[in-house]
């Protein structure tokens, strides 16, 4: 019973260090276990963690407001985020009993309503810290890889209703298999994502039509504003902290005036 306190209570400390290893965890691990035996089971064992651990980081910052008012947030948030991880979470383990194309498209608009609200929770968690510390910093990461992962989703329901919104350089992917496979499809996307929200674009996949390509610069503008606004945050955070030079000498060097009589 101890060590389970002591492991929650690292939890409760560590959240968005611990949010920020499962979301790059899942990003690593589907190019690294390609497509051996139960590279399915293990993805989709990934995917649920991280929907746990993001519905554990959500929550209202303390000191922020009335007690009254972040307890009604909290509710409120916590309640939405549960019924879309609900939904989430049920449909993947249909996925996994019984995998279909109409189940494979709900569960492209779940998971990206899920982690569209999750990363705009984080977003507001993020601007309102009042100071720099290890948890600011992680929660910070994690902010900006779920815009790639939210924004990947969107791109991966684009594709689905209109399969040539994107086109695919020669010998790189098949867009029959990225459409009819979930399993090639999420980091195919999540690489194009990562790539336009760095503005990085190889080129090897390029938007097509209007929507693919709208939301391609809408991410690329997101990225850049997130980094601007989140380094003079930063940046204002340390400033405020930092004694004045006054404060900073000793009291026997400071200055004193004296009024003449």
């Amino acid at each position: 019973m101890a060590l389970v306190s002591r492991w929650r209570s690292i939890l409760q400390t560590r959240r968005h260090t611990t949010l920020l290893v499962a979301i790059v965890t899942l990003f690593a691990l589907r190019p690294v276990i390609g497509d051996a035996p139960g590279a399915t089971v293990v993805f989709n064992i990934a995917i649920m963690v991280l929907l746990i651990l993001a519905l554990y980081t959500v929550q209202v910052d303390e000191l922020v407001g009335e007690r009254e008012t972040l307890l009604a947030q909290r509710k409120r948030r916590s309640r939405a985020a549960w019924v879309l991880g609900g939904f989430a979470l049920g449909e993947r383990l249909l996925a996994v009993m019984a995998p279909s194309m109409a189940l494979y498209r709900i569960a492209s608009i779940t998971w990206l309503l899920f982690f569209a609200f999750i990363t705009w929770t984080e977003l507001r968690a993020v601007l309102k810290q009042k100071e720099i510390t290890s948890e600011t910093i992680s929660m910070s990461i994690s902010v900006y890889l779920l815009l790639g992962l939210t924004w990947g989703l969107l791109y991966i329901m684009i594709f689905q209703y209109h399969p040539q919104a994107f086109n695919f350089a020669s010998g790189a992917v098949s867009s029959a298999d990225v459409l009819h496979d979930e399993r090639r499809a999420f980091p195919v996307f999540i690489y194009f994502s990562l790539t336009t929200l760095s503005t990085v674009g190889y080129g090897d996949i390029t938007p097509v039509s209007l929507q693919a390509r709208y939301a391609a610069v809408a991410e690329g503008i997101t990225g850049q504003f997130y980094l601007a606004i989140l380094v003079a945050r930063l940046v204002g955070m340390q400033m405020s902290r930092a004694p004045t030079p006054s404060a900073s000498k000793p009291a026997a060097e400071r200055r004193i005036d004296i009024p003449e009589r």
